[in-house]
């Protein structure tokens, strides 16, 4: 990203700097070479005002004061030329004619290379002189050094050469500043990301350390890289707490095993069957959590529609059918009106309320009520949140109770069969999916009630 920057700001410099020194240089050039000409264009002029022819209509030069053409080899000279008749200047003496290059100097269509007789570089700009109206006009070639004009131009080339590099030169410390500048939240950026990776760092809290100012401009990138640790960091801790939970709930069916193998010889083939088959839906339950968490990272976003009606419907009677000896009362109360869809997975949604209505299933005195509507408290504006509430008319909780509920593998009554993980599980698929898990005691059944929400409603 450097590199392309400061290639950014370098090639197009260099094309302006280029192009425009070209440019320029041609200008000035061209200015100096307009300024020779109309030089030698005066003094053209005033050479063909001496021109005449006398009496026999031979070409003369009237007699006049000294200037600049009669020093011998002084640098200026001309020479007219009218048929086969040939006049020159005084400065060329013996000089009959001075080698002139038919092309036209770079920059100037009038002005022509010669070579002096001291062999000097001169310019030569040639006019047409009419001396009658009768008589042909005459060729008037004048001549003038050109060392000193392109002197002025080698310098001229220099200056501009100068300017370009020093201009080069600024463009490349400016480019240089711009990305140590410009990309400096960047580098601060990677130097945070690699000492989260550092095992000597301070920690790998992604939250505090991406918590560190980088730049306003990177602000919605560190976010995201935040936000991206702290799913990361929270998928890894259910992973643990679903092997520690799993743990934790094949030691008891693995203990009976123990227990009955060492209280008599031979287990009885069914209970070795119903322990064998209780921890196989153990594991089978722990590994469907643990692969549905990779689909949370935006809860209920690639989950499918599920009718939350239909989907109760069959969980309550599989309640029935597990606890057929207590001969319950199961209710399902609705109180959403219209069609009732949310976004997610099913199995989620079945392992939730069956936690819940199994643990008020084991609890209850006669009576669990499901209810179903809609929760509009704590919600996103314009969006509305499942809510569940499983009530039994059992014994209820006390306060201190409600307090440490829900936490994996706390159990009140060690009589009850359980693992004391059914809340701990509602409590995480609900984080998941973007809600909460309360707890509180049911009014009218006066047993212990359970409030779950989660986002993810289709309307």
């Amino acid at each position: 990203m450097a590199t392309r920057i400061a290639l950014l700001v370098i090639i197009p410099m260099l094309l302006l700097v280029s192009t425009g020194g070209l440019w320029l240089r041609g200008q000035m050039h061209r200015s100096l070479l307009d300024g020779f000409e109309q030089s030698l264009r005066d003094k053209a002029q005033r050479v063909g005002a001496r021109l005449q022819r006398d009496a026999q209509g031979v070409l003369r030069e009237a007699a006049g004061g000294a200037d600049e053409f009669s020093a011998i080899y002084a640098g200026w000279y001309w020479r007219a030329e009218a048929g086969r008749e040939v006049l020159r200047s005084r400065s060329l003496w013996d000089m009959d004619h001075l080698p002139t290059d038919g092309r036209p100097v770079a920059g100037s269509a009038a002005l022509h290379p010669a070579t002096g007789p001291q062999q000097e570089p001169l310019l030569a700009l040639t006019v047409p002189v009419a001396l009658g109206s009768s008589a042909a006009p005459v060729a008037l070639t004048v001549y003038g050094p050109a060392a000193q004009l392109q002197g002025s131009m080698v310098q001229i080339d220099r200056n501009l050469v100068l300017a370009g590099w020093v201009l080069l030169a600024l463009a490349g410390v400016l480019a240089w500043l711009q990305v140590r500048v410009g990309l400096a939240p960047l580098r601060r950026l990677e130097a945070l990301l690699a000492s989260l990776r550092d095992p000597q760092a301070a920690g790998g809290d992604a939250l505090r350390h991406l918590a560190a100012p980088t730049g306003r401009d990177l602000q919605p990138l560190q976010n995201e890289l935040a936000g991206l640790l702290a799913h990361n960091a929270h998928v890894v801790t259910r992973a643990r707490a679903h092997a520690v939970d799993l743990n934790h709930a094949l030691k008891k069916p693995l203990a009976l095993l123990s227990a009955q193998a060492s209280a008599q010889p031979h287990v009885p083939s069914h209970e070795v069957r119903q322990q064998v088959d209780a921890m196989a839906q153990l594991v089978d339950r722990y590994q469907a959590r643990t692969m549905s968490d990779a689909l949370h990272a935006h809860p209920g976003a690639g989950g499918q529609v599920v009718d939350v009606r239909a989907c109760a419907t069959q969980v309550l009677h599989m309640m029935r059918r597990l606890h057929a000896a207590q001969e319950l009362d199961w209710e399902l109360a609705d109180r959403a009106p219209g069609a009732l869809r949310w976004r997610g997975e099913r199995a989620d949604l079945e392992e939730v309320l069956g936690n819940l209505l199994d643990n008020a299933g084991k609890w209850a005195a006669s009576r669990v009520r499901l209810t179903v509507s809609l929760s509009v408290e704590d919600a996103p504006a314009g969006q509305a949140c499942l809510g569940l509430d499983v009530e039994d008319d059992g014994p209820g909780m006390t306060p201190e109770q409600l307090q440490t509920a829900g936490q994996r593998g706390v159990r009140f009554d060690e009589s009850v069969q359980g693992s004391g993980l059914g809340l701990a599980i509602a409590s995480q698929i609900a984080q998941a999916y973007g809600g909460r898990l309360k707890l509180y005691k049911s009014g009218d059944l006066r047993g212990l009630g359970v409030r779950l929400e989660m986002r993810g409603l289709v309307r």
